[in-house]
């Protein structure tokens, strides 16, 4: 096979004089799938954007070290040449789109390209096919949930036919059949002879497929040549196979009065009749495929939104930690963001210890990695005191220790308060679950304590969730 990139000693410094990578050596083949793993800020954003020339041009720095696309140096090369050949899909994909439309959002890149009304509408109606866009093409993308964005995005790096991949954890906002669904695209531009680099936490979706894994640590690589050799290699990972894990279910007892509640209510054509109770002492996760209204449910708490029947009732409004931390974050630096929710410099103090977020106290909350910025919001849901939380996605972002980390803490806080879980993260939900709540088509369709003997109902809705988010084979 052809090598179709390679680095040599790159090494890259922000200009704040903060070490993104250092001396990073690999090669990728053409046709290849690689994933790029490792704890939260290790570097693995600072590296997919050397790949996609975003460093220097964009991100200013110091780069040392060569990296080069089919044997031709970076430094040659123009920001042009590479985005035809290269697709990329950010962290955050409501960072990535240009037009505020799902269908010019998908042609924008052509139109750029000067590509024909004909050639245009053939692609769009292939995307349309492989990704399973139907139902969110000509709507405004604001009205997409976070996980239909993300399915957007991965379209949107797939319009020009690039030969090159870059997925920025992909699977964070992903329900598990789309995750699935997007191992199965992967493996089918596998075959075709696209190369695919994934920056993930979460992995199980690519099992089988992968060639390559680069594993970062503070900035330096080590690179596995197979994901046997990646899988034999003692580090403390996601699972491969999340079904098999072995975890305790919570001691249950008996549980304190109900704190919030949704009584028969329906709001617009996304929920009806739904009906839920919010129990002190009780953590409740809510499951369900991407736009199934999850988060819709978690804004009718929090009565950010009114329902268009049924009644809401709580003691207390709610603290909602949202799924996008740049919509929550206001603080001047990581320090204010937690003064703002408690003005104890002690007890701030010890919550960043704890979350590894000290050395950061300084920075602005804007200069976190995506994975940070999630731990600081879970540091604010630990100063807030509470009687109702809800946390919508708290682990997308998050390696396997801070994922554990963080499940300690929402069992903590659900031993005095009701706490309210939106999750697609099978390991994490078997960490904090006393109750599952599954939402398909608008209605809660399971509603059961997590035991042994409910443990298979669980596994069972994840496979449901996979037999509806199955996609038709991808065509370039």
């Amino acid at each position: 096979m052809e090598c179709i990139m390679r680095a040599d000693h790159l090494s890259f410094t922000y200009e704040d004089s903060k070490e993104g990578i250092r001396d990073i050596d690999f090669k990728i083949d053409e046709g290849e799938v690689v994933l790029l793993t490792g704890d939260s800020g290790c570097g693995k954003s600072t590296l997919l954007k050397c790949l996609n020339g975003l460093i220097p041009a964009v991100t200013e720095g110091e780069v040392r070290g060569s990296l080069y696309m089919e044997g031709s140096d970076y430094r040659d090369l123009k920001m042009f040449d590479l985005n035809r050949e290269i697709g990329s899909v950010f962290q955050n994909p409501r960072t990535q789109f240009f037009t505020d439309q799902t269908t010019s959002e998908l042609v924008f890149p052509m139109e750029n390209y000067g590509f024909s009304k004909k050639e245009m509408d053939g692609r769009v109606e292939k995307l349309k096919k492989a990704f399973h866009l139907d139902h969110i093409l000509n709507r405004r993308i604001y009205t997409l949930s976070s996980g239909e964005r993300q399915m957007l995005a991965l379209a949107c790096a797939r319009t020009l036919g690039q030969k090159v991949l870059l997925f920025d954890e992909p699977s964070a906002n992903l329900d598990y059949g789309n995750a699935m669904g997007l191992g199965r695209l992967i493996a089918k531009m596998k075959k075709k002879g696209i190369t695919v680099i994934v920056a993930d936490h979460r992995f199980y979706y690519l099992d089988g497929i992968i060639d390559k894994a680069l594993f970062m640590k503070d900035g330096k690589l080590e690179v596995f040549h197979s994901e046997e050799e990646f899988k034999n290699s003692g580090y403390n990972t996601r699972s491969f196979d999340i079904f098999s894990i072995e975890k305790e279910f919570r001691q249950k007892k008996n549980f304190g009065p109900c704190l919030a509640a949704l009584e028969q209510v329906s709001y617009k054509d996304i929920l009806r009749d739904v009906s839920l109770k919010l129990h002190k002492g009780e953590v409740t996760v809510l499951v369900g495929s991407n736009g199934a209204g999850k988060t819709t449910m978690a804004k009718l708490l929090c009565q950010s939104i009114k329902p268009d029947k049924g009644s809401v009732s709580m003691t207390d409004l709610p603290f909602f930690i949202m799924q996008d931390p740049d919509y929550q974050l206001f603080g001047t630096s990581v320090a204010n963001e937690l003064a703002l929710v408690k003005n104890d410099k002690e007890a701030i103090r010890k919550c960043l210890e704890y979350l590894n977020l000290y050395e950061y106290r300084h920075a602005h909350p804007f200069a976190l990695s995506g994975g940070q910025k999630q731990r600081l919001q879970i540091g604010m849901a630990l100063l807030c005191d509470k009687d109702v939380m809800i946390f919508d996605e708290p682990t997308s972002g998050l390696d396997v220790s801070s994922m554990e980390r963080i499940s300690g803490e929402v069992c903590r806080l659900g031993e005095e308060a009701a706490i309210l879980v939106i999750s697609h993260d099978y390991e994490f939900i078997r960490n904090v679950a006393d109750r599952i709540v599954y939402l398909k088509d608008g209605c809660i369709r399971e509603n059961f304590l997590l035991n042994r003997d409910t443990v298979t109902k669980l596994n069972e809705i994840f496979r449901d969730m996979e037999e509806g988010g199955k996609n038709e084979e991808i065509e370039n």
